[in-house]
C-alpha cells in the first residue's frame, strides 16, 4: 500500500516523541511504502536516517519566499472566485456556531482548492488576500456582538498567517492509497485537499491536540486580542472540517478523543490507538545515581512547563539538600530566550549549582538511567513516551494530570505520581517522596513495567495501524478495538477546557 505520513514540525526534520512515533510506524510497517511530507520552517533539514520503505521524502518551508501576484484581465475570474470563497470562509469562521459554518468552510476550502488547481492559490492571495473578508466579517459577527472594530493592521496580520496556511495547497502530493496526518491544522489541510484531489481516504493522528496546543501558545503571544480571536476563529473551522471529513480519527489517547467529538469528529470514526515502546530497547532499569537525583527528558519547550520543574526542584533541595536535577533534551532555536529564561529562574531560586542542562540525549535511556525518578510537568501531552518509556524500564515517575498523562497510569497511582499542573508545590512533595523512600521507588518502578509491558507495547501499537490502514482503503471502519486504559476524568493544564461553542475564545483575552 501507498501511504502519505504528513507532519508538522516533528518526524523527520526534528527529533522528540512524534518523530520517534513516526519512525517506529514507517520502520515497523515494511510492507507498506511510505512518502513522508513534512511541513517545516526555512532552515529545517532531515535528521532521521530514513527507513527503505520511504519512496520519497519532502520538506515543505510553510514560510517560504513571496509569490508573484496573478495579474492581468484574465485571471480576474480566479482572483474574484477566491475573494467569494474567503468571504463565505471567514463569514463562518467568525460566525456562530454550528454545523452550517462547518458546511460553509468546507465548501469555501473546496473551491480555495479549485483556485490552486487553476491557477496557483498563492498567487490568487498574493493578488488579493483575507484582508477585507476578515474586516466584513469582523464587523458583522464581532462588532454586532460587543466587540471593538479590528484595525486594518491586525487585519493584515491576521490574514498573513491564515493566508500562508491556505497557500499550502498549492503542492501537490504523489498518487497514493492512504492519507496520514499527523496533526492538525496545516499539515491536514494539504492532507485534506489531497485527499479531495485524489479522492482516498484521510487519517488523522493527533498527538497532543492541535488545537487546544494553539490555543495555550497564542495565550501567550505579544498580539493583539483581535488577532488571536481571527486565527483561532480560523483553525477551530478548519479542525472541525478535518474531523467531519477524516476517514477515521485516531487520536492516542481518550483525552484527545473527547476533543475530537466535541469538534464534530462522528464518534463511530474514532478509533484510539495508543502509542507503544519495544520492550527489548527499554529493559529494566537495576541502578541508581549515588546522590537523589530527578531526570527530565525532552525539548526545551514551554509546553514542557520547565518553570514549575525547576521552582519545584528548589523546594525539593528545602528537605533533599544533595539533590541534583538533570534535564535531558535539545533546545529548538526558536526557544533560545525560553531557555535562558529558565536558567535565570534556577539563578534567582539558588539552585544553579545543582540543575545540569545535558543537552540532547542519544534516546531516553540514558536519561532514565541517570535519576531515581522521572519527572514531566508539561501543560499539554499526548501519551508520551518520556512516560512510556521510563514505566518500561521500570522507573518511578512524577507527572502532571494533561492529555493521556493519566491513561498510562491506574487509578490508584501505583504505577506513579500523578499532580496538577502548574502546582509546584505538589510537584514537590511528590518528587520528596519518592526521593525519600526506596521500597516505595522500587514497588511504583516494579509496577509500571508491568502495566507498560500489558498495555503499551510496540507491537500491540503497529498491529493497529496495519489494520486501520487496511479498514481504510476497503472503505471499512476499525472494528473489535484492543482494550484499552479506561478513560479518565482528569487532564487538567492549567488553562481550563473550552465549552462548546466560542467560549474558548476567553483564553485569548
Amino acid at each position: 500500500m501507498r501511504i502519505a505520513l504528513l507532519t508538522e514540525g516533528t518526524y523527520p526534520v526534528v527529533t522528540g516523541g512524534v518523530s520517534t512515533w513516526g519512525d517506529q510506524l514507517i520502520s515497523g510497517l515494511p510492507e507498506h511504502a511510505f512518502d513522508v511530507v513534512a511541513l517545516a520552517g526555512g532552515s529545517a533539514r532531515i535528521v532521521w536516517k530514513l527507513p527503505p520503505n520511504v519512496r520519497r521524502a519532502r520538506v515543505i518551508e510553510v514560510w517560504g519566499p513571496a509569490v508573484p501576484a496573478l495579474r492581468g484581465h484574465r485571471h480576474s475570474s480566479s482572483i474574484d472566485t477566491t475573494q467569494r470563497a474567503l468571504a463565505h470562509l471567514w463569514d463562518a469562521a467568525l460566525g456562530p456556531e454550528g454545523r452550517e459554518g462547518i458546511v460553509r468552510t468546507t465548501n469555501a476550502l473546496r473551491q480555495l482548492v479549485e483556485v490552486s488547481d487553476r491557477v496557483g492559490l498563492s498567487r490568487a492571495l498574493a493578488a488579493r488576500g483575507s484582508v477585507a473578508a476578515i474586516i466584513r466579517a469582523w464587523s458583522r459577527h464581532a462588532v454586532s456582538a460587543g466587540e471593538p472594530p479590528i484595525s486594518v493592521a491586525d487585519a493584515v496580520l491576521a490574514a498573513g498567517i491564515v493566508d500562508r496556511a491556505l497557500a499550502l495547497v498549492d503542492n501537490r502530493l504523489a498518487e497514493v492509497d492512504v492519507i496520514h496526518a499527523s496533526s492538525n491544522g496545516p499539515s491536514s489541510l494539504l492532507a485534506l485537499a489531497t485527499s479531495w484531489r485524489q479522492e482516498v481516504p484521510l487519517l488523522l493522528t493527533e498527538h497532543g491536540v492541535y488545537l487546544r496546543e494553539r490555543y495555550l501558545a497564542l495565550y501567550a503571544a505579544e498580539m493583539t486580542w483581535p488577532v488571536r480571536r481571527a486565527v483561532t476563529a480560523f483553525l477551530r473551522r478548519l479542525c472541525q472540517v478535518v474531523h467531519v471529513h477524516a476517514h477515521m480519527v485516531l487520536p492516542v489517547n481518550h483525552f484527545n478523543a473527547r476533543w475530537e467529538r466535541r469538534l464534530g469528529a462522528d464518534p463511530e470514526r474514532i478509533h484510539t490507538i495508543t502509542n507503544g515502546v519495544d520492550p527489548s530497547t527499554f529493559r529494566q532499569v537495576t541502578t541508581e545515581p549515588d546522590v537523589p537525583t530527578i531526570s527530565f527528558v525532552g525539548r526545551i519547550d514551554p509546553l514542557k512547563d520547565l518553570e514549575t520543574l525547576i521552582s519545584a526542584f528548589a523546594l525539593v533541595r528545602t528537605r533533599v539538600p544533595n539533590a541534583q536535577l538533570r534535564i535531558f533534551g535539545p533546545t529548538p532555536p526558536e526557544n533560545k530566550a525560553y531557555k535562558a529564561g529558565l536558567v535565570a529562574l534556577a539563578l534567582s531560586l539558588g539552585v544553579t549549582d545543582a540543575v545540569h542542562w545535558e543537552g540532547p540525549s542519544q534516546g531516553s535511556r540514558p536519561a532514565i538511567e541517570a535519576g531515581h525518578i522521572v519527572a514531566l510537568s508539561s501543560i499539554s501531552e499526548g501519551l508520551p513516551f518520556t512516560l512510556l518509556e521510563a514505566m518500561m524500564c521500570g522507573r518511578a515517575t512524577v507527572n502532571t494530570d494533561v492529555g493521556g498523562v493519566a491513561e498510562c497510569l491506574d487509578e490508584q497511582q501505583t504505577t506513579g505520581m500523578l499532580v496538577a499542573a502548574r502546582d509546584h508545590a505538589a510537584f514537590a512533595d511528590a518528587c520528596i517522596a519518592l526521593l525519600s523512600d526506596s521500597g516505595l521507588r522500587s514497588a511504583m518502578g516494579a509496577a509500571a513495567r508491568r502495566r507498560a509491558l500489558a498495555e503499551f507495547t510496540l507491537e500491540r501499537c503497529l498491529n493497529r495501524y496495519r489494520e486501520a490502514y487496511s479498514a481504510a482503503r476497503d472503505g471499512r471502519q476499525l472494528t473489535e478495538p484492543l482494550p484499552t486504559p479506561a478513560e479518565h476524568v482528569g487532564g487538567g493544564a492549567g488553562v481550563p477546557e473550552p465549552a462548546a461553542g466560542e467560549s474558548e475564545f476567553g483564553l485569548l483575552a
